[in-house]
C-alpha cells in the first residue's frame, strides 16, 4: 500500500477520523435539544408535584414552626434524591448508550463525543453531567431556604451561583464552543452527521 492509499477501514473508537467536517452544532439544534430534555424533566417534576400534593398533610402539619437544622437537611436530601439524582441518571444513561445522546439530542441529530471526536468515556460523561447538574442543585438549595424562610443570605448566594454556572455551561455552547461542563470533562456535543461514514455510524441510534 502506498502512502497515498487508505485501507478503507473505520478508525478505532477514540481516534479522530480524517476529513471530518466541522463538528460545531448551530445554536438552533442545541436549544431545541434542551427544550425536549426539559420537557422530559418537566414530566418527572409533574409526577413529584402530584405526589407532594397527595401527601401534603404529612409534611405541612407543623408548617408554622421554625425549621430545625435537621428539617433543612432532610429537605435538601429529599430534593436532591427526588430531582437532581434522577436528572443526572437520565443524562448519563442516555449519553453512555449506543445512541450517545439524550432524547433531545437524538431528535436534533446530536451526540456527545470525546474531545477528539471519538466516543466519550463513561467517566467523562459522568463528570460532564455532574457539572451540568450543579446549577440546578444550587438553585434547589437556594429556593428551599427561601421557601422555609431560613438562611436568606445563603439562599441568595446559591441562586446567584446557580445562574453564573448555568451561563458558563450554556452560553459557550450557543456560540460554537464548549460549555464549562464539556471543558471540565473533556467532551463536546457534535452534529451526528460529522461521524465517519459507514454502515454502523450512518444509522446508529435512530
Amino acid at each position: 500500500m502506498t502512502p497515498g492509499e487508505t485501507s478503507g477501514t473505520t478508525p478505532p473508537v477514540g481516534a479522530p477520523a480524517p476529513g471530518r467536517r466541522r463538528w460545531h452544532p448551530s445554536p438552533g439544534p442545541r436549544v431545541a435539544s434542551w427544550l425536549v430534555d426539559w420537557l422530559v424533566v418537566g414530566v418527572w417534576l409533574g409526577v413529584l408535584t402530584l405526589v407532594a400534593f397527595l401527601t401534603r398533610g404529612s409534611w405541612t402539619a407543623d408548617g408554622t414552626s421554625t425549621p430545625t437544622a435537621g428539617t433543612l437537611l432532610a429537605t435538601d436530601l429529599l430534593v436532591t434524591l427526588g430531582t437532581v439524582v434522577p436528572y443526572v441518571l437520565y443524562l448519563v444513561l442516555t449519553e453512555t448508550s449506543g445512541a450517545r445522546a439524550t432524547l433531545g439530542k437524538r431528535v436534533n441529530h446530536l451526540v456527545v463525543a470525546g474531545e477528539d471526536g471519538g466516543r466519550a468515556t463513561v467517566t467523562a460523561v459522568w463528570l460532564r453531567n455532574l457539572v451540568k447538574a450543579a446549577p440546578w442543585q444550587l438553585a434547589h438549595l437556594g429556593v428551599s431556604r427561601a421557601v422555609l424562610d431560613v438562611q436568606h443570605g445563603w439562599a441568595v448566594a446559591m441562586v446567584v451561583a446557580s445562574l453564573a454556572l448555568a451561563a458558563a455551561c450554556a452560553v459557550p455552547s450557543l456560540v460554537g464552543g464548549r460549555g464549562l461542563h464539556d471543558r471540565v470533562a473533556g467532551t463536546r456535543v457534535e452534529r451526528r452527521a460529522s461521524e465517519p461514514a459507514g454502515p454502523v455510524a450512518a444509522g446508529q441510534g435512530w
